[in-house]
C-alpha cells in the first residue's frame, strides 16, 4: 500500500500497521514518513508507536475516538472496564479515564485531557490463551477495536468495580445489559476462580433474571462457588444479607439501579 493511501485510510495507526502496510521496507523509510506528517501537522504522537491523524482538526474541536484509540495502546490491547461499557453500549456516565487490558507492561499515557490507563488482566486467564476467547473485534466510525466481550465485561466490572466508576455506576450500566450468553460467561467466572464475583453476578442475574432468563441449571452452577461466609456488594455501606447468594447488599434504596433488590 502507498503511504499516502494509508494515512488517509487510517484515523489512527501504530507503527506496525504502518510497517505491514509499507510491505517490509527500511524503517529509515518508515521514519521519513512519519517526520514529513508531523511536520506538516498531519499527524499527532499519542505516545511512542501510536499516531491520530489530525484532518486539520487542529483548533475545530473536533476529537478521536478515544476509545477505539485505548484499543491501540498496546500491540494487544482491548478496551476494558468501564470502556468496553462504553463500547458495548451499556455505560450510563461518560469518563474521562479509557481503560485497557493488556500482559505488556505498557504504562498510563495522558492525551488530550485524557487518561489510558493499562490493567493487567488476572493471573487465571494465561493459562488460558490469555483470555482471547473473550475478546471481540468491533467497528466504530469505520475503524477496528479490540473490546473484551460483554459476557467478559460484566463479569469484570463486578469483580473490579473502581475500575468502572464504582458500584452505582455499574449497577445501572448492567441494567442496560440486553442479553448474555450463558456459556461463555459461566466458564469464564469458573476459570477466574473468585467466590466473591460468583455471590455479585448471581445476584446481577437474580435481579435481572425475567428479561435475561439465564438457565436455571447454570446459576446453580454459580451458586456451588459462591462463599461460605458472606461478603459486601460495597464494603463502604451497611447491608442486609441476601442468603441465597451470601452477599450483603446495601440497605439504601437505588431505584435507578434496580433498587439493589434481589
Amino acid at each position: 500500500m502507498k503511504p499516502e493511501l494509508f494515512l488517509n485510510t487510517h484515523s489512527m495507526f501504530t507503527r506496525a500497521e504502518l510497517q505491514a502496510a509499507l510491505q517490509g521496507r527500511a524503517r529509515a523509510t518508515e521514519d521519513s514518513f512519519l517526520s514529513r506528517w508531523r511536520r506538516q501537522g498531519r499527524i499527532a504522537r499519542v505516545k511512542q508507536g501510536v499516531f491520530v491523524r489530525l484532518d486539520g482538526q487542529v483548533g475545530t474541536g473536533l476529537l478521536p475516538d478515544f476509545l477505539t484509540l485505548a484499543s491501540r495502546m498496546a500491540p494487544d490491547a482491548a478496551a476494558a472496564y468501564h470502556s468496553a461499557l462504553e463500547v458495548h453500549g451499556c455505560a450510563q456516565s461518560i469518563l474521562e479515564r479509557f481503560t485497557f487490558v493488556t500482559w505488556t507492561k505498557a504504562r498510563a499515557t495522558a492525551y488530550l485531557g485524557r487518561r489510558f490507563v493499562p490493567v493487567r488482566p488476572r493471573k487465571q486467564l494465561k493459562a488460558a490463551g490469555g483470555g482471547e476467547r473473550w475478546i471481540e473485534r468491533a467497528e466504530r466510525a469505520g475503524t477496528e477495536l479490540r473490546v473484551t466481550s460483554l459476557e467478559r465485561t460484566v463479569a469484570d466490572v463486578l469483580d473490579r468495580p473502581a475500575l468502572a466508576g464504582g458500584i452505582d455506576e455499574v449497577w445501572r450500566s448492567l441494567s442496560a445489559v440486553p442479553a448474555l450468553d450463558p456459556e461463555p460467561l459461566l466458564e469464564y467466572v469458573e476459570l477466574l476462580g473468585s467466590r466473591t464475583l460468583a455471590a455479585r453476578l448471581g445476584f446481577f442475574l437474580d435481579c435481572r433474571r425475567n428479561e435475561l432468563v439465564f438457565p436455571g441449571e447454570l446459576l446453580e452452577r454459580l451458586r456451588a462457588l459462591i462463599p461460605r461466609s458472606p461478603v459486601y456488594l460495597d464494603r463502604r455501606r451497611p447491608g442486609r444479607l441476601v442468603s441465597r447468594w451470601s452477599l450483603i447488599v446495601p440497605l439504601e434504596s437505588h431505584p435507578e439501579a434496580g433498587g439493589f433488590q434481589g
